[in-house]
């Protein structure tokens, strides 16, 4: 009777799943790799390493002892109604506050430098400098979410020459950074940013975060950048805003629908610069390498590093 082996099942819509399997049977001999959805015999599967699974998927497999999550956000796994009362890890940076503080300071120098006027006027032909340029010292950027991956954002940021704020819900200390918390706190931050950048987790308190009393708080010549996640923001709000000039404009890189749907009048806005959810991708071996240690000490009886705070969120 050949021997049984105990299973890690992998779904993923989006990554090489080649990959993942050669790392996993390679440093963890003891297990299998399996692809979840065509897994027969279900009782085996240990673990699971998952992005955006359908609901009721995990719930599937009896013998689950943990499920490990392909990227930074977990809100959509802990929206499955029949999510099986088991340890959730995320991923600790693996890579992606680099990318995203990158692409943060894109669309900050992108609108500091009023680039966009620039490439209509390639458009049409036109050769006019712009004289104005607003002094990096007197263009905020505040960064909304001040964990891991928003530290990193606003450090970098910083590092430029740019005044940074910081919101967070609770209080936070960071040299060099102004911090805010809280309603009150809101609301001068965002009273004094010309940037807003959306960093936070989803939960109950941060959804529908971004709305119209939000923008309305705003000034007028400022820009929202969104890397938080879709359901921050109400996107009927902000083309009212914009329409508006309640603010300048807007770099979005996640959306209420993913894909963004062809209807979508985000895709066509002149104020409005439309990015595929990249602004953080998942780095398959740096994700590996924590995947594979937390494992390890699941196995020998510890606890995984980001153990996920269902209560909390993240």
């Amino acid at each position: 009777m050949p021997e049984v082996h105990p299973v890690i099942g992998f779904y993923s819509p989006s990554e090489d799943e080649v990959i993942w399997k050669t790392r996993i049977e390679r440093d963890l001999p003891a297990f299998q790799f399996e692809l979840l959805e065509y897994v027969e015999e279900k009782q085996f599967v240990k673990y699971a390493l998952v992005w955006s699974p359908p609901n009721g998927l995990l719930n599937t497999f009896e013998n689950l002892k943990a499920v490990f999550v392909l990227g930074a956000g977990v809100d959509a796994l802990l929206r499955d109604p029949n999510l099986p009362s088991i340890p959730i890890v995320r991923l600790e940076d693996a890579g992606m506050a680099q990318q995203m503080a990158h692409y943060v300071i894109y669309g900050v120098l992108r609108f500091q430098r009023r680039f966009e006027e620039y490439e209509d006027f390639q458009i049409i032909k036109q050769w006019k400098p712009l004289v104005h340029i607003e002094p990096i010292e007197q263009f905020s950027v505040g960064v909304m979410g001040l964990g891991a991956i928003g530290l990193v954002v606003a450090e970098q940021v910083s590092r430029l020459g740019f005044p940074v704020l910081g919101w967070s819900t609770s209080p936070k200390e960071i040299d060099g950074i102004r911090t805010f918390y809280g309603e009150d706190g809101l609301v001068r931050f965002l009273a004094e940013a010309r940037v807003v950048v959306d960093l936070l987790p989803l939960t109950a308190a941060t959804e529908k975060l971004i709305n119209r009393k939000f923008l309305n708080r705003m000034s007028a010549d400022s820009f929202l950048i969104n890397i938080g996640r879709g359901a921050h923001l109400l996107e009927d709000d902000l083309l009212e805003a914009l329409e508006q000039r309640v603010i300048a404009g807007a770099m979005l890189d996640v959306f209420e629908q993913e894909p963004l749907p062809l209807e979508n009048p985000l895709w066509n806005h002149p104020k409005v610069i439309v990015t595929p959810h990249v602004s953080g991708i998942t780095m398959p071996q740096v994700a590996l390498d924590q995947i594979i240690s937390n494992i390890k000490l699941l196995e020998s009886g510890g606890t995984p590093k980001a153990l996920v705070d269902r209560k909390k969120g993240y």
